[in-house]
């Protein structure tokens, strides 16, 4: 069952917020002022071998430069007599050229081994500045050095990195590499493209053209995956995604994961988007 909790977390990396965080959620909000706004709201369901494991979300508002961004995370059914977890986590910060600038992150978590975690980290133009969680982590077996975490992400402001596809003009569809830092590891996040292709989704959310990716998790440094202290090989991930733009701010433009897979020794996780809306409107509705 260790290997399903490393699968579950690993078939993520945009939905969620990839691995678990510091914990503690709140936080101040962009100025709100400039600029027109944009949203981008996710649900997904999660599933491993066609077993319900839980929901997910991510929502993002964007105005100017700024972004605030909101996660879920909560196992149903099955899955909690092994892993109960529940993730609630928010961030906010710039969004500039292609370049993503955390101010803070919180989060809450809990689970069925360890008491409800809160934590903040705060951010400067080169990584993070401060790190505080409550109760404080324990393990320091595996450090993570100050030039390890320059120039690195919180799990949150990674997923708004790797759904924006505001980069530069050149860039290649699904390329893409978030670098980050969750309170315990440092380790990238890795998008390459694959293919286009076209999908029917069966719950009716989405048909038309998509992008294929490739989704790579490179461990850097800190605390150790139990399948990775095993020597597992980390499963292979994909993405379906749909590029697309905003209605409000003709500037800004999106790239929407529709449904996140990973082939584990427990079936296929599958991380299906159950909404996806785009300046308050479905994504499937045209601009």
């Amino acid at each position: 069952m260790k290997f399903l909790r490393f699968g579950l977390v690993a078939a993520l990396p945009l939905a969620l917020a990839m691995s678990q965080p510091v914990q503690g959620a709140g936080g101040e909000g962009p100025d709100d002022s400039a600029g027109p706004a944009s949203t981008l709201e996710l649900s997904y369901d999660l599933y491993v071998g066609g077993i319900s494991l839980g929901k997910a979300g991510m929502s993002v508002r964007y105005q100017g430069d700024d972004y605030k961004a909101i996660s879920t995370l909560e196992t149903k059914g099955i899955v909690n007599a092994f892993w109960q977890s529940k993730i609630e986590a928010a961030s906010n910060g710039l969004l500039n050229k292609g370049r993503v600038q955390p101010s803070l992150y919180d989060s809450f978590s809990q689970n069925r081994a360890n008491p409800r975690r809160h934590g903040t980290m705060t951010f400067t133009p080169e990584g993070p500045k401060t790190l505080v969680s409550d109760p404080p982590y324990g393990d320091n077996r595996y450090p993570v050095s100050d030039e390890q975490r320059r120039q690195t992400l919180d799990p949150l402001s990674a997923a708004v990195f790797l759904t924006s596809s505001s980069l530069a003009k050149d860039a290649k569809p699904c390329d893409a590499k978030a670098p980050i830092f969750d309170g315990r590891r440092r380790y990238d996040v890795v998008f390459d493209y694959v293919k286009k292709t076209d999908v029917h989704m069966d719950n009716g959310l989405y048909s038309g053209a998509a992008l294929v990716c490739q989704i790579h998790y490179n461990q850097i440094a800190g605390y150790q995956q139990s399948v990775i202290e095993q020597n597992k090989h980390f499963p292979k991930m994909y993405a379906w995604v749909v590029p697309a733009r905003s209605s409000t701010d003709p500037n800004r433009s999106y790239m929407v994961p529709i449904r996140v897979w990973a082939e584990t020794d427990y079936g296929i996780v599958v991380a299906l988007a159950s909404q996806a809306k785009l300046d308050g409107q479905p994504l499937n509705r045209p601009n």
